[in-house]
């Protein structure tokens, strides 16, 4: 039986040591478990490792984004299965371009977590069944590489209660430019008003892509 070198990246001891109980106690699959506390010490053995077992809850998208570009900066060929306590379609789309081979939420980490390795370990991207159905149902990530950054920090802003004026001389744009980025989102969104539009982006997630 091939051994499959499995890290594990996770802060909560007891979230932690579930997942080792249930890799221990796996019957078809012989995985070895290293534990890691920090990033950089996973990376220093990365060539040890088949597949990093990683939790983003509570991690702003920019030290995401970090961790994703430093593996791909030193060429780590180790595949990544993500585990997020943020369930939107945006968020799932948003990592699994950075990189991740796979995407489970923590609630569903029990019944899922053999399955993604036994998926993963194949080469077949893995997503829990709710990550899964939120990206099949999601009415508009097919038009998610139409928002721009611009059209982001319009709607960071307008969120935060900036009116068009000082929107528009906070990003040092015309009045005009705020106007059609908003009209943007509203139609990539679906909805008719900015009170909406707010309620949507956080409802989607879309605002947990910026970072305060």
């Amino acid at each position: 039986m091939q051994q499959v070198r499995v890290a594990l990246l996770v802060p909560d001891r007891i979230i932690r040591s579930g997942i080792e109980s249930l890799i221990k106690h796996d019957g078809t699959t012989r995985y070895a478990v290293s534990v890691f506390e920090d990033f950089e010490s996973c990376l220093r053995q990365s060539g040890k490792i088949d597949i990093l077992l990683l939790d983003i809850s509570g991690l702003r998208i920019s030290a995401i984004e970090n961790r994703f570009s430093r593996l791909a900066k030193d060429q780590v060929t180790l595949k990544v299965i993500v585990i997020s306590n943020r369930l939107t379609a945006v968020f799932i789309h948003r990592i699994m371009q950075l990189g991740a081979k796979g995407f489970i939420y923590r609630e569903e980490l029990s019944d899922a977590l053999l399955n993604g390795l036994d998926l993963l370990r194949r080469d077949v991207a893995t997503l829990s069944p709710q990550a899964s159905q939120m990206l099949a149902t999601s009415t508009y990530l097919h038009n998610f590489n139409d928002i721009k950054p611009l059209d982001m920090q319009v709607l960071r802003l307008t969120a935060q209660g900036f009116g068009v004026k000082a929107l528009a001389t906070e990003l040092n744009i015309s009045t005009r430019s705020v106007y059609r980025s908003r009209d943007k989102l509203r139609e990539i969104l679906g909805v008719p008003t900015i009170e909406m539009l707010i309620d949507a982006a956080r409802e989607q997630g879309l605002l947990d892509l910026e970072d305060d």
